[in-house]
C-alpha cells in the first residue's frame, strides 16, 4: 500500500505577496498554490523542504497528516501576541512546544502515534476547520491550548484505556494540569475538529470541563475597564498605530490590558489542579456513567417498541407462515426478526412457555427447512 502524506498552509494575516508565490511554486511541482493557501500530496516521497521553515517565512498556519497515524498542527503568532507564562504552563515535551523565529512564536502540536490502523484519511479541508483556533488563542480563549496538553499527557501516560481498576493508577503520577480555562464544557466547532483530528477521548474531555468555570462576559469588555489605567502617551501611541492600519492592533491591546490582571491571574493560579491519574479516574466514572444512561435509553426503547409488538401481536404471528413459506434467505430473517420481538414480549409478560409451544408447531409444520432452522437457532428462538 502506498504512503500517504498531506501538508496545508494558510496564510491568515496577510495574502502572499508575488514573489512569496513564485518561492512556493519552485519548492514542488504537486502544490497546489493560491494568495493564502497551499497544499501538497505525496504517496511516496515527502515534502523536499522543512515544513517549519516554510510556516516561519510564509504562512500563519500549517497542517500535517499522514496514512500511519501522524497528526501535525503549527501556529504562527506575532512575538508579543502570548506571554512567556502561557508557553510554560501550556507546553509538553515532545507534543506540545514553543518556539521562536525571527519576530514570530511558532505552535507545534503533534502526535505521532506507535500504533496505527494505517486508515487513509483525507486532509483536504481539515486545517480551514482549524484555523479560528489561532484567533481565538490571540483573543486569549486558551481552551485549544489545554485540550492539547490534555491529549498529550494521555498520550504519554498511555493507561487511561488500559486501567482495570482505581488502584492500579500509581501513586507516585504527578503530572499536574496546566490552568482549566473557562467555558470548556461547550466546545466551539473548531475545537470539536480539534478533539475530532487528534482523536481525543470524548470521556477525558467532559471529565477534565468538570473544573472549566462558565464565563459568560466577553474577554474584550472585562479587559475594556483597564483602559483608563494606561498612560496618555501610550494611548495616543495605540491611536496612531490603528491610523497606520497595524495588524492586530486590538490583540496587542488587549495583550497591553491583560497585564493589569496579573494580581488577579495569580489567586485564580491558585486554585486546586489535578494530575493526569486523577484525571484518568474522573474520566473511568464518566464513561460508567454515559453507558449507564445509554442502557436506560436502551431499554426505554425496548419497552416502546414492545409496546407497540403488544398491540399487533395477532397480525404479526399471522405473517409468519406466509414469510416461511416464500423459503427465500431474507423471508427467513424477516421471521426470525419478528419472532424475537415476539419471544421478548412473551418473557416480560410471563408468557414464556405459550411462545416456546409456538415455536415447536413451526419446527415440527416445517421440519425439512434448514435455513429457516439454523436462523431459529443461531437467534436462541429454539
Amino acid at each position: 500500500m502506498s504512503e500517504y502524506q498531506y501538508y496545508q498552509f494558510l496564510a491568515l494575516d496577510h495574502p502572499l505577496t508575488v514573489e512569496a508565490q513564485q518561492r512556493i511554486k519552485s519548492l514542488s511541482s504537486r502544490v497546489q498554490l493560491t494568495a493564502s493557501s497551499a497544499s501538497f500530496v505525496y504517496n511516496y516521497t515527502g515534502l523536499p523542504a522543512d515544513p517549519y521553515e516554510i510556516l516561519a517565512e510564509y504562512f500563519d498556519a500549517m497542517l500535517y497528516l499522514t496514512n500511519w497515524g501522524t497528526r501535525q498542527l503549527m501556529f504562527r503568532f506575532p512575538l508579543n501576541a502570548l506571554s512567556q507564562q502561557v508557553r510554560d504552563q501550556y507546553s509538553y515535551a515532545n507534543f506540545l512546544e514553543w518556539s521562536e523565529v525571527n519576530n514570530y512564536i511558532i505552535l507545534n502540536i503533534e502526535f505521532n502515534p506507535e500504533d496505527s490502523d494505517g486508515e487513509w484519511v483525507e486532509g483536504d479541508g481539515v486545517l480551514s476547520g482549524l484555523a479560528q483556533l489561532r484567533e481565538d488563542i490571540l483573543r486569549g480563549d486558551l481552551r485549544v491550548l489545554y485540550l492539547a496538553w490534555l491529549m498529550c499527557a494521555s498520550e504519554d501516560m498511555n493507561t487511561y484505556e488500559d486501567i482495570e481498576d482505581d488502584e492500579d493508577i500509581e501513586d507516585d503520577v504527578e503530572i499536574v494540569e496546566p490552568p482549566v480555562p473557562p467555558n470548556l464544557r461547550k466546545l466551539s466547532p473548531a475545537l470539536q475538529n480539534f478533539v475530532a483530528f487528534f482523536e481525543l477521548d470524548d470521556d477525558l474531555v467532559a471529565a477534565a470541563a468538570q473544573s472549566s468555570p462558565m464565563a459568560t462576559k466577553s474577554l474584550a469588555k472585562d479587559l475594556s475597564i483597564y483602559i483608563a489605567q494606561l498612560p496618555q502617551e501610550e494611548k495616543h501611541s495605540f491611536l496612531a498605530r490603528l491610523l497606520q492600519g497595524e495588524a492586530h492592533l486590538d490583540i496587542a491591546l488587549g495583550a497591553r490590558l491583560r497585564k493589569f490582571t496579573i494580581s488577579e491571574d495569580k489567586e485564580d493560579s491558585h486554585a486546586k489542579r489535578r494530575t493526569i491519574s486523577q484525571l484518568i479516574a474522573e474520566t473511568k466514572k464518566v464513561t460508567q456513567m454515559h453507558l449507564e444512561q445509554e442502557q436506560q435509553q436502551h431499554e426505554i426503547a425496548k419497552l416502546k417498541h414492545l409496546k407497540t409488538v403488544a398491540q399487533n401481536e395477532t397480525l404479526l404471528w399471522t405473517r409468519i407462515p406466509g414469510l416461511i413459506e416464500q423459503k427465500k434467505a431474507d423471508a427467513y430473517q424477516n421471521a426470525v426478526a419478528i419472532l424475537k420481538d415476539l419471544r421478548d414480549l412473551a418473557y416480560q409478560e410471563k408468557r414464556l412457555p405459550e411462545f416456546q409451544k409456538k415455536i415447536r408447531a413451526i419446527q415440527e409444520q416445517y421440519p425439512t427447512l434448514r435455513g429457516l432452522h439454523g436462523r431459529l437457532k443461531d437467534a436462541g428462538l429454539i
